[in-house]
């Protein structure tokens, strides 16, 4: 059994209680709470979806899981997620969850090595500058470095992991890329050619491409040049493979009900109009203001050697990293699975056998070709 299985099944097992306590965690979105008051958390039937897609999750499948970032360690061993008041690092071989020593960050943090953690902080006590801690969770070390910019994010460790690359506001508070040099904390502006004010960003060197997102599109560009390669119009954030071929794109799907969800093929015709029927008279005593659809967040694929580009059906997420194992393994945070919004949590799945029906010009269960007219 190769690693990736056993990590994440005692992911599930350890976090299942620690992340049940409702204050450790942040408000929700709109969605999720109205999610939350329509429906009970079935732990039978999350369980049964995760598995009909190979989605292992690394929390409770009905717990609070209100957390707000994660990241997989260099080596696949180490989780490290964040809560609103803090952050820890499950240690999936040891069964083991510690906190990380540091006050509550302000966005996702970035492994530096296997060892060594990239942390965005908030201005100390007294102080005026933000911080970029490093923290050493097997020295137990922890060195502060103030930088010059204001909330850094999409942090992401390039140079082998001896400089940092992140956005952050300027004193114009526009966001632009900059880097950190670990050694010093010197910190500069980088990637001079982006000239407009950035939302997202995810640095793949490998493939030597980046893709940088505004509030309305996100382009490829080569990192090495500054030359585009790819515009994706309405993709929110776009996270390139190693393999410089496959890139996975963050959007909106398509609208729908926050109420009327359910899995394919789930309920008879008798029972679905019973359901229905029950949606429409709950849906007639909410208030004006309540919102009845929402757009999930879907996640496409983009082949770069065929510029085709495919649709996820059989579920969404976001805050999508490429699992640092081999093969096409993806970490994300999910929303749901099979058309129905599902308890929140952090999944990974294998996208290898889509990949290969996809190379060999099928189209695989849960996957859609999007065409020019979409």
């Amino acid at each position: 059994m190769m690693r990736i299985h056993r990590l994440w099944v005692l992911g599930a097992l350890v976090i299942s209680s620690a992340c049940s306590r409702e204050s450790m965690y942040g408000e929700d979105d709109f969605s999720q709470n109205v999610y939350d008051s329509f429906a009970d958390c079935n732990d039978a039937e999350i369980k049964r979806l995760a598995m009909t897609h190979n989605i292992q999750t690394a929390f409770g499948r009905c717990g609070s899981n209100r957390f707000s970032h994660f990241s997989w360690s260099p080596d696949g061993v180490h989780l490290y997620f964040q809560l609103t008041h803090g952050a820890h690092i499950l240690n999936g071989d040891e069964k083991t969850i510690t906190t990380v020593p540091t006050e509550g960050p302000t966005s996702g943090a970035a492994w530096l090595t296997k060892n060594v953690l990239a942390i965005p902080l908030p201005a100390p006590e007294g102080g005026t500058e933000e911080v970029i801690a490093l923290y050493d969770h097997a020295g137990l070390t922890l060195d502060q470095k103030p930088i010059p910019v204001r909330a850094p994010q999409d942090l992401t460790a390039i140079n082998e992991g001896t400089s940092l690359m992140f956005t952050a506001l300027d004193q114009d508070d526009v966001r632009r890329p900059y880097e950190m040099t670990v050694a010093t904390g010197e910190t500069t502006r980088s990637l001079p050619w982006i000239d407009q004010e950035v939302e997202r960003i995810a640095v793949n060197e490998s493939a030597n491409v980046v893709a940088w997102s505004t509030k309305t599109d996100t382009e490829l560009v080569a990192l090495d040049s500054g030359e585009s390669i790819q515009l994706f119009a309405d993709v929110t954030r776009a996270v390139p493979h190693d393999d410089n071929r496959w890139i996975i794109l963050e959007t909106l799907g398509a609208e729908i009900s926050h109420f009327d969800q359910r899995s394919w093929n789930e309920l008879s015709p008798k029972a679905r109009q019973r359901e229905l029927a029950r949606q429409k008279k709950w849906a007639e005593r909410q208030p004006d203001w309540v919102e009845m659809t929402t757009r999930p967040p879907e996640i496409q694929l983009y082949d770069r050697e065929s510029s085709k580009r495919f649709r996820i059906t059989a579920f969404w997420g976001n805050e999508i990293e490429w699992y640092p194992h081999r093969g096409h393994y993806i970490a994300f945070m999910m929303w749901g699975i099979e058309g129905k919004q599902l308890n929140r949590n952090v999944g990974l799945t294998s996208l290898a056998e889509r990949i290969r029906m996809l190379n060999a010009g099928q189209i695989p269960l849960g996957v859609e070709a999007i065409t020019a007219e979409d």
